[in-house]
């Protein structure tokens, strides 16, 4: 993964996010503290260069290859964590579209939370970009 200005490696999240408008993904990651593949990293952030505006991407360690999240408008909208998976915030209305198209619900983060397997054989490719695209639109207001 090259590095880009939008790379925030080390400090805490909450100094990057709203807590309260976030209690679901920062209680989450402060109680699991998961470690993020390199892979799953450049793929989100990869496609957040590609189709996002104004964001960053945290992570309390990239050395230690640690969680990521991708942070608008103080708001969480993605994370990488794990071997295989992204994770993304969806509103209701794209809630049911997202698990038609092969998410899964993360529940252990919170009910709006989706996870989308990266490297499933047998299966198509998931449309990352979109749904970071989405994601984003939505943590920035313009989506619901």
């Amino acid at each position: 993964m090259s590095r880009h200005p939008n790379l925030v490696d080390q400090g805490v999240l909450s100094d990057y996010i709203d807590v309260a408008a976030n209690r679901d993904a920062f209680e989450f990651l402060e109680r699991t503290q998961p470690s993020c593949h390199s892979d799953n990293a450049s793929i989100l952030i990869d496609a957040a260069i590609s189709k996002c505006g104004e964001w960053i991407a945290y992570c309390p360690s990239f050395e230690q290859y640690r969680y990521i999240a991708l942070v608008t408008n103080r708001n969480v909208f993605a994370l990488g964590f794990g071997m295989g998976s992204v994770y993304f915030k969806v509103p209701d209305s794209l809630h049911p579209t997202a698990l038609a198209t092969g998410a899964l619900p993360a529940d252990q983060i919170g009910k709006h939370w989706v996870e989308i397997k990266l490297f499933r054989s047998e299966w198509p490719a998931p449309d990352v970009p979109f749904w970071t695209l989405k994601s984003y639109a939505t943590a920035r207001g313009n989506y619901r």
